[in-house]
């Protein structure tokens, strides 16, 4: 090879390196993980753990101590981002809830399961738009109304109320590529006193309850 060939060769091989130098920035950020901002729409799905906490009922008469069991249950929400900042959740589902009566004058026993519908809205601020990890906190509330409830043997028909319970929040997204987010979450549900009614039977619950999930999320 003659020394001009070399050094063209030299030369091309050091414009290909400059040019492969130059477009490597902007094809980084082309492909670096876009966060979330204002106009996009964020559908998750996950699993969540239900833990029902400071526990307090009154039962007349026969006096006793409700209780109800720890639960997993499926996730489904949807956001929309208002601003970078600002993001706007709905969150709804299905739940059965068994009760048990412990500790009372005649004993333990089961009292029903109640399934009911909830519809949640949370105004949620995000702390960091657009990086790679996003936390927030938010504030909102919860419509939660029975659909069917079903007495334990032994246990006459009673009825419970539809209620509006304060929801309070904090999680995180974080950004996996190519619009996939991974979401953890902890909320904290102030539940207001809860009313059994029915023939020759009432009881009163106050039951908060305290919520953690894991959720895959999809931006649009």
């Amino acid at each position: 090879m003659t020394s001009y060939h070399r050094r063209f060769c030299q030369l091309a091989g050091r414009v290909v390196a400059l040019a492969l130098a130059l477009s490597m920035p902007a094809a980084l950020a082309a492909a670096a993980p876009k966060g979330l901002t204002q106009g996009d729409w964020l559908v998750r799905a996950g699993v969540a753990r239900i833990m029902p906490i400071g526990i307090r009922s009154t039962i007349p008469t026969i006096g006793g101590d409700v209780k109800t069991p720890d639960a997993t249950s499926p996730t489904l929400d949807i956001s929309y981002f208002l601003t970078d900042h600002w993001a706007i959740q709905l969150t709804g589902g299905v739940s059965s809830t068994p009760y048990r009566l412990a500790d009372s004058a005649v004993g333990d026993f089961d009292i029903g399961t109640i399934k009911t519908a909830a519809l949640a809205l949370m105004a949620q601020y995000h702390f960091r738009p657009g990086a790679v990890i996003n936390p927030y906190i938010g504030a909102g509330m919860v419509r939660s109304h029975p659909l069917r409830v079903d007495p334990a043997d032994n246990i006459p028909d009673f009825e419970v109320e539809s209620i509006n319970s304060v929801l309070l929040g904090a999680g995180l997204d974080y950004d996996l590529g190519d619009h996939w987010f991974a979401n953890a979450a902890v909320q904290y549900l102030r539940v207001p006193t809860y009313h059994f009614e029915g023939e020759g039977f009432s009881a009163e619950v106050d039951m908060d309850t305290l919520i953690t999930g894991l959720a895959l999320g999809y931006r649009f």
